[in-house]
């Protein structure tokens, strides 16, 4: 017996696939447009289905895809593990508001997004999603349409002065490299004087710059982001934030040692002087490992308690 899960997939992927042969376009704009027929033609079928499966067959039709096509290594979704992870600590950090302004900052397809919505069922969230491809920003829009879940997407460079007003929350998955604009980048805190810029560092200044005081930054990392060009983005985290954790994530979710990321969670200054917390820095386990898993969430939730509970 098949799951809805795997009907979902399987008719997203081959929608997809006839539309290629079709029309000549990428795989990933056709995917969107799959997610689109699906919403428009195929009712009964999402009606039967929850928001878990629409994201997951999602999910497994777009890792599907990346084996009939090469595409850029910021064409990759965040994948559940760290999705997960970014929902679990976006819950603890702001259980007291039931309504959250929230900003995908590097938003791609908008998985990390529907992710985070998924995993907050309790919570009325307000989506903003920015993405400067506007192949990626498509797809965010078909699959807002399929998940049924209102996304408003600003198709954008996420470095150029943001559209929209401050948000209670930010998150992303950043992307790594060098920002060609260095006009723009000269304009920032956290931009070189001379030659490109890193783009990181700029979007977590950005990330600061668009959340209201005392807002919180969600944002998944190179690990080495401590380890090279960082006396300007040190002095950055200490004058406009307090820095709340530094969480690695599990070597095991990335092919090289470069390649590896962590989770950085900063508060924007709140506008009354609060006490600032012991920072968590802490290594993710093996997300398999139960054991492990379960004392790393007891020892977050001991720090949780001793420097949150009462900010």
């Amino acid at each position: 017996m098949e799951t809805m899960i795997e009907t979902l997939f399987k008719t997203i992927d081959e929608k997809a696939k006839i539309l290629q042969q079709e029309n000549g376009h990428s795989f990933i704009e056709n995917l969107g447009l799959s997610l689109e027929d699906i919403y428009m033609n195929q009712r009964d079928l999402l009606e039967r289905s929850t928001l878990t499966d629409r994201r997951k067959a999602f999910q497994f039709a777009y890792l599907s895809m990346l084996k009939e096509e090469m595409i850029q290594p910021n064409h990759q979704i965040t994948p559940d593990s760290i999705g997960y992870f970014v929902s679990y600590m976006l819950k603890a950090f702001t259980a007291e508001q039931e309504e959250i302004t929230i900003l995908d900052i590097a938003s791609g397809t908008g998985h990390l997004t529907a992710t985070i919505n998924e995993q907050n069922p309790e919570k009325a969230f307000h989506h903003q999603l920015v993405e400067v491809d506007p192949v990626l920003a498509r797809v965010s829009v078909h699959l807002a349409n399929f998940l049924e879940v209102p996304f408003d997407i600003f198709p954008q460079d996420a470095l150029m002065p943001l559209a929209m007003e401050k948000v209670d929350a930010v998150v992303g998955d950043l992307p790594v490299g060098y920002y060609p604009v260095d006009e723009r980048s000269r304009e920032m805190k956290l931009g070189f004087k001379e030659g490109h810029s890193f783009s990181h560092h700029l979007m977590i200044e950005q990330s600061i710059d668009i959340l209201k005081a005392g807002g919180f930054a969600f944002l998944v990392v190179p690990s080495q982001l401590f380890e090279q060009e960082v006396g300007q983005l040190q002095q950055f985290i200490a004058t406009e934030t307090y820095m709340q954790a530094f969480l690695n994530l599990p070597k095991n979710l990335f092919k090289t040692e470069s390649a590896q990321k962590s989770i950085l969670i900063l508060q924007k200054k709140p506008e009354e002087k609060v006490t600032p917390v012991e920072v968590l820095l802490a290594n993710i386990p093996d997300f398999k490992d139960s054991s492990a898993m379960k004392k790393f969430l007891d020892d977050f939730n001991e720090w949780f308690e001793i420097n949150r509970k009462n900010k």
